[in-house]
């Protein structure tokens, strides 16, 4: 996610997350849950998945999407995953 879109995300927000410790970098639903603003610089934002909503995580920028992810976009996590499949 560009730094513009990650430091556009409010709380409530959807957005869907690579899971680092799943060899395919599966993605999981999830809700943007705190958000704590920098600036300069990248916010700091935790979110809550779909499939463990007790537990907050604190993903890298570069890990999440948009709920609606443009198919245009190039990810090396998602393609990872393809090639796994």
């Amino acid at each position: 996610m560009l730094e513009f879109q990650w430091n556009a995300l409010r709380q409530g927000d959807r957005v869907v997350v690579h899971d680092d410790l799943d060899p395919a970098f599966g993605l999981h639903d999830a809700t943007v849950a705190l958000v704590r603003p920098h600036y300069p610089g990248a916010s700091e934002i935790g979110v809550r998945r779909d499939d463990q909503p007790t537990v907050m995580s604190r993903p890298w920028r570069h890990a999440v999407h948009l709920a609606v992810i443009d198919s245009n976009d190039t990810c090396w996590r998602c393609e990872a995953g393809r090639a796994v499949h």
